[in-house]
């Protein structure tokens, strides 16, 4: 590296709930979230159900995130009986993401916040010294604020940018509680760690570094960076530049770039559902096609698009020998109607749908987006003036559902017990949202 070029030395806290969900649900129930065995699974009513969060005291059982319902159940009984199990309320777990964010506002502005996600944050604490004390007493003080205000633990990275920050907190500071690193300890505290472990490593890429060699993040620092942007592109230039704590991206932002309009509007948009079991009958499989045309057809229609080019995709159920089809046309002229959509869905499907085939998986979407320009595209075939004022009728559906709700006003049929857009209106992040009182406020 160049010693001539300067990087950024800032005081970067990158601030993560531990088990945040686990807590969230400890908290509820007044029991103490470092030392209860709680898991947090997405349906208590499937043995193959995905852990969503396991406490710390769960996961020195091997209970981790991803691990499923069947292998609490395996365990010992004397384990098994002391595990709490509870289904996730995402709605209230956003109302305690939103108290910790408060908390951290008494100790930096709201524009010096980045928020990384829902149990993470970034915090620009330069300057903040002579308040606040030195970077351990800043991190203590934010931890028991935080502790004390919303009852969940926190472990806390500080490095002078935001990768250093958040390496030296998934490295160390999830086992240490708080941990710093700066430029100059970047060798000597990261670089033994596995590459699994580097931020923005996947088990994909991990086997495509360790096919060359690389399998530690030191690995990933000696090589060179040509060779890497040869092979991987832009990616693998930039994990190098990580392995050195390289990162120039800021953690303030100009609040008004929030409210800019990103300059290039989306190509394609489209949405999938895994169906809770296997859709063998026409009709059912018909519904959940028109649930998904509806939903993706509002979503170009608010984006002020419409679409040339209707996608299909259908996976089977993995006990049959077909994987299932993925198919597109491209439409007589652009539209953003679910009455359409639906349509050319039900062409694509239906001649390449075997009757009585499983299916477990289907999604919809609309590509070639082009701005509306509030026209109508006038037909020899069909009264131009019922389709006029179809379109000023989803206008309108559309007004009220932003405005009250999405599934203020839908389709009778979705109360229907193979709907799932019934289902779909409870979740928040493909999970349930919880039961009223744990909305928020």
């Amino acid at each position: 590296m160049n010693p001539t070029i300067s990087f950024p030395d800032r005081r970067i806290f990158c601030v993560d709930s531990v088990s945040f969900y686990a807590s969230c649900e400890c908290c509820y129930r007044n029991l103490p979230p470092l030392t209860t065995k709680l898991a947090v699974v997405s349906d208590l009513h499937r043995s193959g159900s995905v852990v969503l969060a396991a406490s710390p005291a769960l996961k020195q059982l091997g209970i981790k995130t991803a691990s499923r319902l069947y292998q609490i159940e395996q365990l010992p009984y004397r384990e098994r009986k002391q595990i709490v199990l509870v289904e996730p309320r995402m709605l209230a777990y956003m109302k305690t993401s939103i108290e910790v964010l408060d908390v951290l506002h008494q100790f930096a502005p709201p524009d010096a916040i980045r928020i990384y996600s829902i149990d993470e944050n970034f915090i620009d604490m330069t300057g903040t010294e002579r308040l606040f004390g030195s970077d351990t007493e800043t991190a203590r003080k934010i931890q028991t604020a935080i502790w004390h205000q919303t009852g969940i633990p926190v472990r806390i990275g500080i490095g002078p940018n935001n990768v250093i920050a958040k390496l030296v907190l998934d490295l160390r500071g999830k086992r240490e509680g708080i941990a710093r690193c700066g430029y100059a300890d970047i060798s000597r505290l990261l670089h033994d760690f596995p590459i699994r472990k580097m931020w923005g490593v996947g088990r994909m890429m991990e086997q495509h570094l360790s096919v060359i060699g690389i399998n530690t993040i030191g690995d990933l620092a000696a090589a060179r960076v040509e060779d890497l942007h040869e092979r991987f592109g832009v990616l693998g230039a930039e994990l190098w530049h990580h392995a050195w704590g390289i990162d120039n991206s800021p953690t303030i932002i100009d609040p008004m770039t929030l409210f800019q309009t990103a300059p290039d509007a989306k190509r394609t948009i489209g949405h999938g559902v895994t169906l809770m079991r296997d859709y063998y009958q026409y009709e059912q499989i018909r519904l959940v096609l028109a649930e998904l045309a509806g939903d993706v057809a509002a979503r170009v229609r608010f984006s002020n698009q419409v679409g040339w080019t209707v996608h299909l995709g259908v996976r089977y159920s993995r006990h049959v020998t077909r994987d299932g089809f993925s198919k597109q046309l491209r439409l007589p002229y652009p539209t953003a109607d679910e009455r359409l959509l639906l349509r050319y869905v039900l062409q694509l499907f239906e001649p390449n749908w075997l009757d009585g085939e499983p299916v477990r998986f289907l999604s919809v979407a609309l590509g070639q987006l082009t701005p509306d320009q509030g026209t109508l595209q006038l037909s020899l075939f069909e009264d131009n003036t019922k389709v006029w004022r179809r379109k000023r009728l989803l206008k309108a559906i559309d007004h009220v559902n932003l405005r009250y709700g999405k599934g203020t006003i839908r389709l009778a049929v979705s109360f229907l017990d193979t709907s799932v857009a019934k289902r779909r209106l409870r979740f928040v992040g493909g999970h349930p949202g919880g039961e009223q009182h744990d909305t928020l406020s």
